[in-house]
């Protein structure tokens, strides 16, 4: 899945991401009004999963005076393709972005064809050594986009972009109207679709999904999102049931435990079975996101949910949600136990992670120093953690059960649902802490990181965030 020969991107699908903030830009830039359209170039890096290839649009380089033509229809000159191509940063493609006078996904024109494929396709291929990107922008803000990759000598064919993705306070989707269809919506969703609308709940279903831990709280998500009618569930996990895990497991019985079933499997069992859109797809995954294989197919999903209660695998996850702009909703629970086995007070928190959100070093919700114990294989190590004072032993004691579980997995499913939706009212408006005593949920106004993050600055870089 590299460079821009056809042969090499067989079986692949493509997408693209930005960010809210750099797709505001470019439609400020491209809304010329009913009768003129404009254009613009961009640069962009490769985020490559398993089976989808993304681009992840990171500037923008606009037209100077006489580097274009405005006379409805808008046409490039040479001088400012060459200037493109001299200022090109390393490792990045060009993006053509131009604007249609009209809403929703946009087809090509003839011009638009001739434009792309046989007076840039070649030339930014050769100088950059990754396809020419496409975009086109309609006036409802919805993106079509497509790459070019290359068939033959001087010859490059067309692949057009499942998705497009634009990142930030919420999640906006433009999909493909033929290789993601709007389904029709099932009698099975009547009531689901009452609430927040067809619109809300086609951009939903369309959504591939990623559940990262399908343990107590990540088994309750499946569950939740096969019901409202998902199509398309990732479910990685690379731990086997064992028979303390099933008070806390969805759809887990004893014989699963005895057969040391993956909980990945347990987990696609379940949902095969109580899905109710028309045509779903679970794809369990038995390993962790810690490994380059795992995370390459969660790299293939548009929002993660983030089920484990390590700090290795949350880190790994807070910079993919920044560094390839796939947003993260994240939850964890934290109960004390007095010496005499008394429950003394127990927390949870959720919250949302990428552009437009504070990150989980932000938000207190994971420590670099347990990051780095993780890592180091300190916290599976009895005798460390025996070391360990009283309040830092409840912190890595993962202490759970069903009860709490449900409400986390409830609040994460409405975040998602709220972040694709754009309804506040649904998945609320910051970061959300509850108590449970005395029973209170407190909702954070932090918005922005810090100005010392040192995970911002990865926003949009499409980095290797394994190193």
């Amino acid at each position: 899945m590299y460079g821009y020969q056809a042969v090499d991107f067989t079986g692949v699908e493509f997408s693209v991401a930005l960010t809210r903030t750099l797709d505001d830009l470019l439609a400020a830039h491209l809304n010329k009004g009913r009768f003129q359209e404009d254009l613009t170039f961009a640069y962009w890096r490769p985020s490559p999963g398993r089976s989808r290839y993304a681009a992840i649009l990171n500037r923008i380089a606009l037209p100077a005076e006489g580097d274009r033509i405005l006379q409805g229809n808008v046409a490039f000159m040479p001088k400012y393709i060459q200037r493109v191509l001299d200022e090109c940063p390393k490792d990045h493609g060009v993006a053509l972005a131009h604007s249609h006078p009209g809403p929703g996904w946009q087809d090509m024109s003839d011009d638009d064809v001739v434009a792309e494929r046989e007076r840039l396709a070649g030339l930014v291929a050769g100088a950059t050594g990754l396809p020419l990107l496409g975009m086109t922008w309609g006036t409802d803000s919805t993106w079509s986009a497509r790459f070019w990759l290359r068939v033959g000598r001087h010859q490059y064919e067309r692949r057009w972009a499942t998705t497009v993705r634009s990142v930030g306070r919420h999640l906006r989707l433009s999909f493909h109207p033929d290789l993601r269809p709007e389904p029709e919506p099932p009698e099975s969703q009547a009531a689901t679709i009452s609430v927040w609308g067809r619109r809300a709940q086609a951009d939903l279903v369309r959504s591939r999904i990623g559940i990262i831990g399908l343990g107590s709280v990540g088994s309750i998500v499946a569950e939740a999102f096969s019901r409202t009618g998902a199509q398309d569930l990732m479910l990685i996990d690379h731990d086997a049931l064992e028979l303390r895990n099933l008070d806390r497991t969805l759809g887990a019985y004893r014989d699963d435990a005895g057969a040391k079933l993956a909980k990945v499997a347990i987990s696609k069992r379940l949902v095969d079975r109580s899905h109710t859109s028309e045509t779903f797809s679970a794809d369990p995954v038995a390993d962790s996101v810690v490994n380059r294989a795992a995370l390459a197919r969660a790299m293939d999903c548009d929002l993660l949910i983030c089920c484990v209660d390590r700090p290795w695998p949350r880190h790994i996850l807070n910079t993919v949600a920044y560094a390839h702009l796939i947003p993260v909703i994240d939850g964890g629970i934290l109960a004390r136990v007095n010496d005499a086995g008394k429950l003394v007070h127990v927390d949870w928190r959720i919250h949302t992670v990428g552009p437009g959100h504070a990150c989980l070093y932000c938000i207190d919700a994971i420590r670099r120093s347990d990051v780095a114990l993780d890592r180091d294989g300190k916290l599976d190590d009895p005798d460390y953690i025996r070391g360990l004072t009283q309040a830092e032993r409840e912190r890595y004691g993962r202490r759970n059960v069903f009860a709490f579980s449900l409400s986390v997995a409830a609040h994460e499913v409405l975040q998602a649902v709220g972040l694709i939706s754009g309804s506040e009212r649904v998945g609320g408006c910051g970061p959300q802490m509850y108590h449970a005593y005395p029973g209170k949920m407190e909702v954070s106004s932090k918005r922005a990181c810090n100005e010392d993050c040192d995970v911002t600055p990865f926003t949009a870089t499409a980095c290797n965030v394994l190193g």
